[in-house]
């Protein structure tokens, strides 16, 4: 399949512009110091050496130690993350953003224990993978609207759509999440598929409570339940399939329920049944403030790629990029 070039994000192409997080230095060694030695170091600093990742980046020598004064200081002023902050001042490439938030990330994940998440999400299993720097440098990409959301006190809403099924939006959306969230973002995973759901076997939840029960009046509240493992990311699962999917995702409830779910988080993940299947992504891309559209490879078809683009823009909605998937 040729992809299409247009707003092309290639998963691939991201993580081979990154640093290999496997080349010499990536990784402590037995003899070198560590993440804990690194914190253990920065609470005996002084001021302006008050980020973690700042402390990470300096040592591997990404930034030098004049700079963090002039990043905490634009970092306060425009209400940034330490990373994003950086890169605005274009005193770090995003890569070496990328690299420090693995080693920083890796640590809080492995605190946190035994977990029922499926090794599909690879950005909780193998922080330090190239995929997911892959998925962190996706992150960056979208850094900047979700700032606009946040001026305006809301969470970016992102759909992540796709023309047929087995191209990968479930995982994409599953993962990406998994990064937010492990930036410190507040992070709400809506499975909105309530036909073909998906997420609530990625992440090990049993429960039938979901968002089509509160859709159509079963159940009192929204069943959001936070994610075991994943500080910061809460999930809301389909739940059971209801008779009336279109129904349910057309009504106004569910504009409701994004916009309560949008005013507690810093970024709304939709995942969204395939359009080859029904018109609910539709529904749903009105709602969403960016629109991520995935092909895989060896899966997708260039033809049905161009229509499901043109039907998207006929709606208002067409996507922000279009992230290729080569995952075998």
């Amino acid at each position: 399949m040729n992809a299409p070039e247009h707003n092309l994000i290639d998963l691939h192409a991201l993580r081979s512009a990154g640093e290999n997080l496997d080349a010499p230095g990536a990784r402590p060694g037995p003899d070198e110091s560590g993440p804990k030695a690194v914190h253990d170091e920065l609470l005996q600093d002084e001021p302006p050496l008050r980020s973690l990742l700042g402390a990470i980046m300096l040592r591997q020598g990404a930034i030098d130690a004049s700079a963090i004064e002039r990043v905490a200081d634009h970092q306060r002023g425009n209400e940034m993350l330490f990373g994003e902050a950086a890169v605005a001042l274009k005193l770090v490439e995003p890569c070496a953003v990328a690299r420090a938030l693995a080693e920083q990330e890796y640590v809080s994940i492995e605190a946190t224990g035994a977990s029922n998440i499926a090794t599909e999400v690879t950005a909780f299993h193998d922080p330090l993978s190239q995929d997911t720097e892959s998925l962190r440098a996706l992150r960056t990409r979208l850094a900047i609207d979700e700032s606009r959301r946040l001026a305006e006190g809301r969470a970016l809403t992102i759909a992540i759509v796709s023309a047929q099924r087995g191209e990968g939006r479930s995982w994409l959306a599953a993962n990406l999440a998994v990064v937010f969230s492990q930036s410190g973002r507040r992070t709400v995973l809506l499975d909105a598929d309530l036909r073909n759901p998906r997420q609530h076997q990625l992440f090990g939840d049993a429960s039938r409570d979901g968002v089509a029960a509160w859709l159509s009046g079963r159940s009192a509240l929204p069943g959001v339940r936070p994610v075991a493992g994943v500080r910061g990311l809460d999930l809301l699962t389909a739940g059971s399939r209801p008779p009336n999917p279109q129904e349910l995702i057309g009504g106004t409830a569910f504009e409701r329920t994004l916009g309560h779910l949008s005013t507690s988080a810093s970024v709304l993940l939709i995942d969204t049944p395939a359009a080859s299947e029904c018109a609910d992504y539709s529904l749903i891309a009105k709602c969403a403030d960016v629109v991520l559209m995935v092909v895989r490879e060896r899966v997708s078809r260039e033809r049905q790629i161009r229509d499901f683009t043109t039907r998207l823009a006929e709606i208002g909605k067409a996507p922000l990029g279009i992230v290729y998937n080569r995952q075998s």
